[in-house]
């Protein structure tokens, strides 16, 4: 439906912090004027992420897909990393759950992985915020699902470190198929995408088809052939709920692109304005709600308590943990 994408302006509505980074103390800190905003949302309530690397343009997705604006999280066409911690859209978008169910979706941009003034460490866990926040997990990255693209997801391989599910006990006890429960569906998208989606004898795949090739395990015993082998298997072993959406470039004309979110949506490629409508569409249709354990569905106040929860964690030096932010959930409810 390319008539309902086009430009909004929305004024009132604005990107506010949720989790900013204190650099001198090396501390996150939960903006109070988001947990206030959080307290006036209703279950059920879905949270949609988006992580990528910086300068992969995902900032510009999320305001094109799900809120159908042209500005609106920070958008930036020079190098540095312009979004900071986490940020989140204040007003929720009206969405559903795969049953059909009208749920009030929550918008997350996070900081850009692997910016220069970061340490790996850092990216990991702004990584595992995302993930552990979110029902809906966006992935962007450029260009292809190649062994590239794949290690920039080494993230994934961390994600036991930097996430337990147990209130004790050490994260490598639990079995890698555990998580899935609680993590979110995954949907990679692959912007400034020119490949042909066509496999070995020529005929026509989905995108989903290509990302399910591209985790296919690589033969062979070599350790580098062993580690290209774990960030597949993982991938699909936390994120059973997985698809994927190849996107053209919105632009033929390179030095367009630097001001693409001044550019009206109908002077894009019609072949790009078709993807991200379809992109909205799907993600817009499939959005879980946010549960925890025994698959209890969060209110925003239950939501900004998990936050807390995960934050105060973190700060401590400890890994967060999901039955522990549980505990605390409901010691607060």
């Amino acid at each position: 439906d390319l008539e309902s994408l086009k430009y909004e302006d929305l004024s009132a509505e604005e990107a506010i912090p949720l989790i900013t980074v204190d650099d001198v103390k090396k501390e996150f800190v939960v903006n109070q004027e988001a947990i206030e905003f959080l307290k006036t949302v209703e279950a059920p309530l879905g949270v949609v992420a988006v992580a990528g690397n910086y300068r992969t343009g995902k900032s510009y997705l999320l305001n094109r897909v799900l809120l159908k604006r042209n500005s609106g999280f920070g958008v930036g066409n020079t190098v540095n990393a312009c979004t900071k911690g986490l940020w989140m859209w204040k007003k929720t978008i009206k969405g559903t759950t795969p049953d059909g169910e009208e749920i009030n979706a929550l918008i997350i941009d996070s900081e850009g992985l692997g910016a220069f003034e970061e340490d790996s460490n850092h990216d990991s866990r702004i990584f595992s915020l995302a993930i552990l926040l979110s029902s809906y997990f966006i992935y962007n990255s450029v260009g292809s699902i190649d062994e590239n693209a794949l290690n920039s997801l080494t993230f994934v391989v961390n994600l036991t470190k930097h996430i337990q599910i147990k209130a004790s006990g050490m994260a490598h006890d639990t079995d890698p198929e555990e998580y899935s429960q609680y993590f979110p569906s995954f949907m990679w998208v692959v912007r400034d995408f020119a490949l042909q989606l066509l496999d070995s004898d020529g005929e026509i795949i989905t995108p989903k088809d290509y990302l399910e090739k591209a985790l296919s395990s690589q033969k062979g015993f070599s350790e580098s052939i062993e580690n290209k082998n774990r960030i597949r298997r993982l991938l699909k072993c936390f994120f059973k709920e997985r698809d994927c959406c190849c996107i053209v470039r919105p632009l033929t004309k390179e030095e367009d692109l630097q001001s693409l979110e001044t550019k009206d949506f109908d002077s894009l490629r019609e072949e790009f304005r078709q993807q991200i409508s379809q992109l909205r569409s799907k993600v817009m249709k499939r959005i879980r709600p946010k549960t925890i354990i025994n698959g209890q569905k969060l209110s925003g106040t239950m939501f900004a308590g998990l936050i807390r929860s995960y934050v105060e964690a973190i700060n401590k030096g400890a890994v967060p943990s999901i039955e522990n932010a549980w505990s605390y959930i409901s010691k607060n409810e």
